[in-house]
């Protein structure tokens, strides 16, 4: 990889270390802002709702270039803006900008790499660097508020999508490819169980933790399990979604055991490695807005639907997991 395309690949990092910094810290913050529990997952669930409302703004008369560097603007400026924390409703609604100018990196994530490399290894790559930003952004976040508080870790973390942006301002990229035949509610359906079985599972997993005695630190460290997602895209280009799809279920049923971080790392390699797969299958039929999408309306949904989950076993919201991955993987794009 060379150029202005290494730094495409490089801002999924970045943009993912922003966009979750917060989760880990959901607890903290609903004391900062005093709000009832499981308020504050409105700040993670309005980004995933600008995910999926953004892909469709998305005009072709707005060269790529111009879409990504307003993009990583949008990230980079409304995180600060909502890591001050000056107000609930002002938090969740920065964070929706968030989301809605994310859109653009993912977007055009999926739809160029493909034609910018022949090798699935690009969106493979993008792919782990999203894993791999996020599990910065969360266990550093930890690390951070600990140390000097939340309000800081927050604008630490969520001005770094603005170092990028000025290598996209003379940048060059192809046109996206067309839909070939659309079918945007199958791509809608199949990115969507992705997302949200991922954050589903870690929106619940800072409650669970800090019942067991873990500080913010601890469960930030936690979120290392993230970095299974750095493995699993390259897995599952080499072997093939199944194989993924066998690692996220695996994962999933150790989250029982004692010590559930090899489950939720191996878990989150198969749920990466499906995600590398059929976000360049649908990438490659133009179908990535389509497919993003729904791929964080799974996400929005997340974190709408965790609180009650809260209140009952652990297994029950294991159970909802394997269930809606095994209804995804039937129509995914692969097969």
């Amino acid at each position: 990889m060379g150029g202005v395309e290494r730094v495409l690949v490089l801002a999924g990092a970045v943009v993912y270390a922003a966009l979750y910094a917060p989760q880990p810290l959901l607890p903290a913050i609903e004391r900062l802002l005093d709000v009832p529990q499981g308020y504050a997952g409105l700040g993670m669930a309005a980004p995933m709702l600008g995910l999926v409302l953004g892909p469709w703004l998305l005009s072709s008369r707005v060269p790529p270039r111009v879409a990504l560097a307003v993009g990583l603007l949008g990230v980079g400026g409304g995180s600060l803006l909502a890591g001050a924390l000056f107000g609930f409703w002002p938090f969740v609604l920065l964070r929706f900008l968030v989301g809605v100018s994310l859109s653009a990196v993912a977007v055009y994530g999926f739809s160029l790499l493909p034609r910018l490399f022949q090798s699935p290894q690009a969106v493979s790559a993008f792919v782990a660097l999203n894993a791999l930003g996020g599990t910065l952004g969360r266990s550093a976040a930890g690390a951070l508020a600990e140390a000097l508080g939340v309000r800081a870790a927050l604008l630490l973390l969520g001005g770094l999508p603005l170092l990028l942006v000025p290598f996209f301002l003379r940048a060059r990229f192809p046109a996206p490819p067309a839909p070939e035949c659309p079918r945007p509610a199958r791509a809608m359906l199949v990115g969507g169980v992705l997302l949200f079985s991922n954050l589903f599972l870690a929106n619940l997993l800072p409650y669970r933790l800090e019942a067991a005695g873990l500080g913010l630190a601890g469960i930030g460290a936690f979120y290392l399990a993230y970095l299974g997602g750095l493995f699993g895209p390259f897995v599952a280009a080499r072997f093939g979604a199944r194989v993924a799809l066998w690692m996220a279920l695996l994962g999933a049923g150790l989250l029982l055991a004692p010590a559930p971080v090899l489950g939720f790392a191996l878990f989150l390699a198969g749920v990466f490695g499906l995600h590398a797969r059929f976000g360049e299958g649908f990438g490659r039929r133009g179908e990535s807005p389509a497919y993003v999408s729904g791929y964080y309306l799974g996400g929005t949904l997340a974190g709408l639907v965790y609180p009650p989950f809260l209140r009952l076993p652990f297994a029950a919201a294991l159970l909802l997991v394997v269930f809606v991955l095994l209804v995804g993987y039937r129509y995914n794009p692969t097969k």
